[in-house]
């Protein structure tokens, strides 16, 4: 129980930052929309869309492999792992930033060109917190890394909207970003220093010694990383191919509002792999299966809750949210909402197959998924528009959990043993189906407000009567990771 005391206790800490990052994010977005517009929007999500996968790019998965790694050594060892991961990053910037500058400059130009320049401001940033962050985790001092990300997102907030509001349209936004990751990645650099007690100077590194481990463990993890980066990328990139930016800007929407509900599993990706690597190397097979499906099962549970709330909800928050155009967004919304939940499951398998090293069956398992991902949307797009983009990505989605359990029962690993489908499934479908009967007698306020809750309430006596997650489960969870 102590192992899972300490992997849920980083999970906590994960977790409380990507809730502020989402909280902020979800102030940030709306004001956003009506500084900018729709059209702004959209270009807005076109640099997005591009700016994840170049910083994906450019870490070459030295976040993986540093906190893989790190956590695996100690002492002297563990400082040289530290030093050496530093100097990879700082070598992928120097050749990464000049590399991505040529290609702005030879294939854009106008607005977007200058808020893609901005944007290496931010890669560079987020290039020193991916190190920080991996050296903290390493150090299972994730109470460190985590509130920098809602910092972050505070600061990128607070100039990006100033800056756009004084006519600087989408590159102000970029400018506060770059502004935001830049203070942010340097605070990181200097606490993983501090927490490791080296500096960043010649005589650490161990370049022969760890140099190949960590890039060949980071750049599987990198293709891995841009794999499933494409699977919630390559629909935007196509809609803004296919369609113009406002349409954009409303898939962009209805993509927002999904990427909110992946908190819970997006914070138990961060801690699995170096809470995880441990069992792998004593070969505590039968731990790691029932870690997985006890994880998988609070993930899953918390998701379904979400999706049965938006899904009824979905029409009432994006109009209020985005503004009254955006209402073109909730039937992709809606579309997207299954393979959210496929999504969220791959998310957590993911991980601990990383740490074991079966990065072939996780490749395999993604590969499969992003070519029907790539087909669907190329083939749907033009006819249905953005519904087209929802019907491939949540199809895909969807895929995802499959061929990620299959992937984990192939290494020998069981994570939907003793999992409640039928029950679970239950508890969703009548969740939705009391606040679909509830929803048509309140105005939009009440229905915002109330029904949430009272779907919460229904929700977890469910849970609790059904033996899903009881009342007493979830108590024992909160005590372990706040005491």
């Amino acid at each position: 129980m102590a192992d899972d005391d300490s992997i849920l206790k980083g999970y906590l800490s994960v977790f409380t930052g990507d809730l502020g990052r989402l909280l902020t994010f979800a102030v940030f977005i709306p004001l956003l929309v009506r500084t900018v517009g729709e059209g702004g929007f959209g270009t807005y999500a076109l640099v997005m869309a591009i700016f994840l996968p170049s910083r994906k790019i450019l870490n070459l998965g030295l976040f993986e492999a540093t906190k893989t790694y790190a956590s695996r050594e100690s002492g002297d060892d563990r400082a040289r792992v530290v030093t050496t991961s530093f100097a990879l990053h700082t070598g992928s910037l120097l050749v990464g930033i000049p590399a991505l500058a040529v290609l702005i400059t030879y294939f854009t130009d106008g607005t977007l060109q200058t808020a893609l320049y901005l944007m290496l401001g931010a890669v560079v940033g987020e290039q020193l917190y991916y190190f920080g962050r991996g050296v903290l985790h390493a150090y299972k001092r994730e109470e460190l890394a985590e509130p920098l990300v809602p910092a972050r997102s505070v600061i990128l907030a607070v100039v990006g909207l100033t800056l756009a509001g004084a006519g600087y349209g989408v590159p102000g936004v970029f400018a506060g970003f770059a502004t935001g990751f830049l203070l942010t990645g340097l605070l990181s650099t200097a606490l993983a220093f501090r927490e490791a007690g080296v500096l960043p100077s010649l005589r650490g590194l161990a370049l022969r010694t760890y140099t190949r481990p960590l890039v060949r463990f980071g750049a599987q993890s990198m293709v891995l990383t841009l794999l499933l980066t494409s699977m919630y990328k390559v629909d935007i990139l196509l809609v803004s191919h296919f369609w113009d930016a406002t349409r954009t800007g409303h898939y962009r929407a209805a993509l927002q509002v999904s990427e909110f509900m992946w908190v819970v599993s997006v914070a138990m990706e961060m801690v699995m792999i170096q809470s995880t690597a441990d069992l792998w190397a004593d070969g505590r097979i039968d731990r790691l299966t029932s870690l997985l499906s006890r994880l998988l099962r609070y993930v899953v549970v918390l998701t379904v809750l979400l999706v049965a709330g938006v899904f009824v909800l979905g029409e009432q928050f994006l109009t209020v949210y985005f503004g009254a155009p955006y209402e073109a967004s909730v039937r992709p919304l809606q579309v997207l909402l299954p393979g959210v939940l496929g999504f969220a499951i791959a998310r957590v398998i993911w991980p601990v197959l990383q740490a074991g090293g079966h990065l072939r069956q996780l490749l395999l398992a993604t590969g499969v998924s992003v070519v029907v991902n790539v087909v669907l949307n190329v083939v749907l797009i033009p006819r249905l528009g953005i519904v087209g983009a929802a019907i491939g990505t949540s199809t895909a989605y969807g895929l995802m959990a499959v061929t990620h359990v299959l992937a984990a029962r192939n290494v020998g690993l069981e994570p939907l043993t003793g999992f409640p489908a039928v029950r679970v499934l239950a508890l969703g479908l009548g969740t939705t189906l009391l606040l679909l009967a509830l929803e048509p007698y309140g105005p939009w306020f009440v229905d915002l407000s109330i029904l949430p809750l009272v779907g919460l309430g229904v929700y977890a006596l469910g849970s609790h009567v059904s033996g899903v997650l009881t009342f007493d489960e979830a108590s024992e969870v909160l005590d372990s990771v706040l005491n």
